[in-house]
């Protein structure tokens, strides 16, 4: 083997178990490294007569003056940290560099990855095995100068005084690279910007046509770097695109990010005086994974890290650990601390538990979702698509939204992550513009804001059969997909999100089956396949077939019976009376005429007025605010008194005891004439001393 060919080996150990191909040099660490001095270092130029001429392009001063005023040497920036730089993992990228510059054709290597997966770091790399002599003899002394265009796009003077626009000065750099071709290799972050860039204002060429004759030619060594979605712009003009040759730079993995970041350990422990344990260390990677899937591995796991850090450093912390990044990550994303800490320790209560504390005689319905639920959390689900996705159908009030809203706060920790589409405001054509925006007026989108801002949500269609078939299609695309388009263009991601539509569709399908059947979980196996397809069938008279199919899960939910609408009521009274104690200082007693507690049968004089067969347990939220809380709020508004002060409210059922009547359909209605007698008092004991 040749002297030159070993020097193409990787030089940067790997991880044992794993090839390794990526990671973030220390280039683009020292930049997100927060220092302690951060100006120490700087030395300011002396404004001596030489100086001056370098300014004004002076020839004199400089064989490539040009160079040298409106370019930064980036070989120079990396030697004066060569003995910690290392561009972990990147190898592999580096060699193929070198192989691009050596090509006869095609030989002007472009990186192409997305923004953050350090793209500058393998630039700096190179940088560093040039310095190191560990490349062929061509590149041993040549010098690496990175082009910021913003620094030439302003119209200055040459040294004779003339004046010089953007495109002047680039055929001037582009000279010197030609001069010195074996001295120096240009560098252009963010190269699409050149396409277009000096064109206008008289001037019949942009930067790329500047550069194509040189590159045509092979006459300069230019390294650039851009994303894949600006990439297009460069593929649109072929003659630019020939001259470029792709190297495709992805983001790492889970194994290849921790690697990464365990090499950059101890960099931030330095800085800061700070212990990162281990598990704070993981928690950069699995959280920026999982919560901020709008940014890239491996800069938002060194973002996290580096504002881990400083924010230590500043409250007097010596160890950073799991909850330290957790903070970050629920003041960044917006989502309960609580909620992220424990499902990141394992302290995973089922879900299906939790929601059946609240949501009563739905085991099904709960099971079924869940199950879908289960298999996108494991990672069993195609990672593009949302976790979970699933249609629930039954009556009016039966709990259906209150299902969803559950299943958001045992997965995201607070109801406010469910992001509610309430259908019957999409039912025209143009629907489909409310939600992704309207190009024309570039109005934003309520459901892509919503899920750009938040993208661990559940997403609620609710009576998604009364939403434009547009609407249908557009939904269709992210079960489909994973991902929408906004009215800027920006890919919305959408696979960190459970959806869930509601529909009433196949009402009478399911009132006729359970007034035979009852409880549709304890139907057998052939009874359910057959009640299903009955379900489909209706289904089929409102949505296309795909469209009923790409869903997770159909469950069909309960009609209410009397003993299940007796434990909704008890858990709604338990939580209102739970939260007037603790907010408002206020107790409630209910009592029968005679003085003795009356709860149970207030509670059914709820059930009485506040359900029925028809709609479920819907107005029962009406009937507890007209019969007693709007009563109760008033007598307490007209009550003097501070903060501190504690009331009781006592509530008397009074009247005749209720009749049950039965029609010509066999259907009960209940006339409850009974009425509510309630009076507030401010106690004579405060909260406090009544403790």
């Amino acid at each position: 083997m040749t002297e030159d060919k070993k020097q193409l080996q990787p030089q940067t150990p790997r991880p044992k178990t794993k090839k390794t191909n990526h990671s973030f040099g220390q280039g683009q660490e020292q930049n997100e490294l927060r220092q302690e001095k951060p100006f120490a270092n700087i030395k300011r130029p002396k404004q001596g007569k030489a100086n001056k001429q370098v300014q004004k392009g002076n020839s004199s001063t400089s064989k490539t003056p040009y160079l040298e005023r409106f370019t930064t040497n980036l070989t120079e920036k990396v030697r004066s940290k060569i003995d910690k730089f290392e561009a972990y993992g990147r190898d592999e990228e580096i060699d193929e560099i070198i192989v691009s510059l050596l090509r006869q054709n095609k030989n002007s290597p472009a990186l192409v990855g997305e923004a953050g997966v350090g793209k500058t770091a393998i630039v700096e790399g190179f940088c560093a095995r040039c310095i190191r002599g560990q490349v062929p003899k061509e590149f041993r002394n040549i010098t690496v100068r990175s082009l910021e265009l913003s620094a030439i796009k302003a119209v200055t003077l040459n040294e004779k005084g003339e004046k010089e626009d953007i495109i002047a000065k680039i055929n001037k750099i582009v000279a010197e690279l030609i001069k010195y071709k074996s001295e120096y290799i240009l560098f252009i972050d963010e190269v699409h910007t050149i396409m277009g860039t000096g064109a206008g204002d008289g001037a019949t060429l942009d930067v790329a046509n500047a550069l194509k004759q040189a590159l045509a030619r092979g006459e300069i060594f230019l390294i650039s770097a851009t994303t894949p979605k600006e990439f297009t712009f460069i593929e649109k003009d072929e003659a630019m695109e020939r001259r470029l040759q792709p190297i495709r730079v992805e983001e790492p993995n889970r194994d290849e990010a921790l690697y990464i970041m365990k090499k950059l350990k101890p960099r931030y422990e330095n800085v800061h005086g700070v212990i990162i344990t281990d598990e704070a260390l993981a928690a950069t990677v699995d959280l920026s994974i999982r919560y901020m899937a709008d940014k890239q591995l491996p800069d938002k796991a060194i973002d996290l890290i580096d504002e881990a850090t400083s924010r230590a450093y500043v409250s007097g912390d010596d160890t950073i650990g799991l909850v330290d990044i957790a903070k970050i990550v629920s003041r960044k994303k917006h989502i309960p601390l609580e909620s992220i800490v424990r499902i990141s320790e394992g302290d995973r209560k089922s879900i299906e538990d939790e929601i059946g504390k609240v949501v009563k005689g739905q085991p099904h319905a709960i099971h079924s979702i869940c199950a879908v639920v289960y298999k996108g959390l494991v990672g069993m689900q195609n990672r593009n698509r949302p976790i979970g996705s699933g249609m629930l159908l039954g009556t009016t009030g039966v709990g259906k939204t209150e299902l969803a809203k559950q299943l958001a706060i045992q997965l995201f920790g607070t109801a406010d992550s469910m992001i509610r589409i309430d259908c019957t405001e999409y039912q025209n054509k143009e629907s489909v513009y409310q939600l992704i925006g309207n190009p024309t007026t570039g109005e934003k989108g309520y459901l892509t804001e919503k899920v750009k801002l938040n993208p661990y949500s559940l997403l609620l269609f609710d009576e998604i059969e009364k939403a434009h078939p547009d609407v249908h299609n557009l939904l269709l695309q992210v079960l489909d997909d994973g991902h929408l388009t906004n009215v800027d263009g920006r890919t919305i991601d959408f696979s960190n999100t459970v959806v869930i539509a509601t529909s009433n569709a196949g009402h009478k399908t399911i009132q006729n089956k359970y007034h035979i059947s009852g409880d549709f979980s304890k139907l057998d196996q052939q009874s359910l396949k057959t009640f299903m397809a009955n379900i489909e069938r209706d289904l089929k008279t409102i949505f296309r077939p795909e469209f009923i199919n790409r869903w997770g899960f159909l469950s069909v939910m309960n009609m209410l019976t009397e003993n299940i609408i007796k434990e909704i009521i008890e858990n709604k009274m338990e939580s209102l009376e739970k939260r007037w104690e603790k907010e408002l200082n206020l107790s409630v007693q209910y009592l029968d005429e005679n003085g003795n507690d009356n709860r149970k049968v207030f509670y059914e004089y709820l059930k009485n007025i506040g359900t029925n067969e028809k709609n479920g347990a819907r107005p029962l939220e009406r009937a507890i605010d007209d019969n007693l809380t709007n009563v109760i709020s008033r007598q307490m508004y007209f009550l003097p008194g501070t903060h501190t002060d504690h009331y009781t409210a006592t509530v008397v059922l009074r009247g005749k005891p209720p009749l049950a009547h039965r029609n010509s359909n066999n259907e009960v209605t209940v006339v409850d004439r009974r009425y509510l007698d309630i009076s507030v008092v401010k106690d004579t004991v405060n909260q406090h001393e009544r403790a």
